[in-house]
């Protein structure tokens, strides 16, 4: 095993740790209880702000559901490295629709902002603006690093989850989709 492989694999154990961690600790803090799985829930339903209830509801309770999944088997598949192709695709579509879940949460950082503006007292209006450019800019800002985990995910999906020690340079195969892929995608194998 050369220098190469070696940095190889410590780069690819780096991003199979560091996408694992993001996903599986958020699917944890998402979670963890009660409390956690109500505020899912009642966030998800921002991305359907034209349903109306108890639809509404129902769809997020759904989507919720299906995104914590994603989460999960997505992050525990590309971070041990089997079918990590279809794990990042899993996370791909999640994180996708994160972009659009961050975006609705900006709106409503700034819709609830401006509607509380006119009911505070004027001595707490600074600290009223203070939290609305906060969530807005937090929201924002994770739309953004959602872009880039996208970026990722479309990595992992055409290119695997990483060398297999032992295997001819370049072969990214343990699994079935690694031998799939690449013929879809026409790149050799």
């Amino acid at each position: 095993m050369t220098t190469r492989d070696v940095l190889d694999l410590a780069a690819w154990i780096g991003i199979r740790a560091g996408i694992g961690f993001v996903y599986l600790f958020a699917f944890y803090k998402n979670t963890q209880n009660a409390a956690a799985r109500q505020w899912l829930v009642t966030h998800t339903a921002y991305m359907f702000p034209s349903v109306p209830e108890p639809r509404r509801t129902q769809l997020a309770q759904i989507f919720a559901v299906i995104g914590a999944g994603m989460m999960l088997v997505g992050g525990v598949m590309v971070l041990i490295g089997i079918e990590g192709r279809i794990g990042a695709l899993l996370l791909l579509g999640f994180t996708a629709g994160g972009i659009y879940q961050h975006k609705k949460e900006c709106d409503v950082a700034t819709a609830l902002g401006e509607k509380l503006a006119g009911q505070v007292p004027d001595a707490v209006k600074a600290d009223l603006s203070t939290l609305q450019w906060s969530g807005y800019s937090g929201n924002f800002s994770s739309g953004l690093k959602n872009w880039a985990l996208c970026g990722l995910c479309i990595a992992i999906f055409c290119w695997g989850t990483g060398p297999v020690v032992g295997q001819h340079p370049g072969h990214y195969g343990i699994t079935i989709s690694d031998r799939i892929v690449p013929g879809i995608l026409g790149l050799p194998e």
